[in-house]
C-alpha cells in the first residue's frame, strides 16, 4: 500500500482534512500516561489543540491557517500524503528552520518538525516515512545538518528512534507539579543527524 502513496505541499484544499488528521492523531498521546491520569492529561492536550485552532492559532478554526502558517515562506513547508482514487489526504508532516514553531531563524543550523500525524485508518503502511523522509529531505535542501523534533507519544517516540534513526538528546517537564510527575513524563527532544543522500 505504502507505493500508492503520493508526497506534496499542503494545498488550500487540504487543510480541513489536515485540522482532522492532527488533531484526531493528539488522542495517541494519552498512551503517554497511567489511565487513572488519562482524562486529566487530555484535558491539557485540549488546551493546546485549542489555541492552535483558535481564530490566531496556528491551525486556525478547521485549518483556515495552515497556508499562512506552513504554506511555502521559505523557512517552512508542510507535506501531505495522498492515497486512493479520488485522492485522499491520510497524513501531515510539517518542518521549520529552527525549533521556535513560531519564529523566523535563517541563522539557525537546525530544522524542526511539527504538526506530524497519519490518520488511524492508514497507520502501518509506511505513510509517516515517506513523510519524515520528505520533510529531511526539504531540511537537507536548506542545508542544515540537523533534525530535531519534540514528542511526548510513546507510539511516535518509538517510530522517531525505531525506524528513523532519532536520539534523545534532552527533556523537560511541562508538569509543575512535582506529585503528577512521578505520573506524567517529560516531554523529549530527539535529534537526527541529516547526512547527504540519506532518505
Amino acid at each position: 500500500m505504502s507505493s500508492d502513496v503520493i508526497i506534496r505541499a499542503i494545498q488550500a484544499s487540504d487543510r480541513a482534512d489536515v485540522c482532522r488528521i492532527w488533531t484526531t492523531g493528539m488522542e495517541q498521546s494519552k498512551l503517554a500516561v497511567p489511565k487513572v491520569m488519562r482524562g486529566w492529561f487530555m484535558g491539557k492536550m485540549n488546551q493546546f489543540r485549542d489555541l492552535s485552532l483558535a481564530q490566531d492559532g496556528d491551525v486556525g478554526p478547521d485549518g483556515a491557517n495552515l497556508l499562512e502558517t506552513y504554506g511555502d515562506k521559505g523557512d517552512r513547508r508542510m507535506f501531505v500524503a495522498l492515497m486512493g482514487a479520488p485522492e485522499v489526504v491520510v497524513g501531515c508532516c510539517a518542518v521549520k528552520i529552527g525549533m521556535d514553531e513560531k519564529a523566523v531563524e535563517p541563522e539557525s543550523g537546525l530544522c524542526s518538525i511539527w504538526r506530524m500525524s497519519v490518520d488511524e485508518t492508514y497507520r502501518g503502511h509506511g505513510i509517516a516515512t515517506k513523510l519524515m523522509a520528505k520533510c529531511e529531505d526539504w531540511a537537507r535542501g536548506t542545508g542544515r545538518a540537523v533534525m530535531r523534533l519534540y514528542t511526548i507519544n510513546p507510539v511516535a517516540a518509538k517510530f522517531y528512534v525505531d525506524r528513523m534513526g532519532y536520539a534523545v538528546v534532552d527533556q523537560f517537564q511541562v508538569v509543575k507539579f512535582p506529585i503528577v510527575r512521578r505520573f506524567v513524563p517529560p516531554v523529549r527532544v530527539y535529534e537526527k543527524a541529516l547526512t547527504t543522500g540519506e532518505a
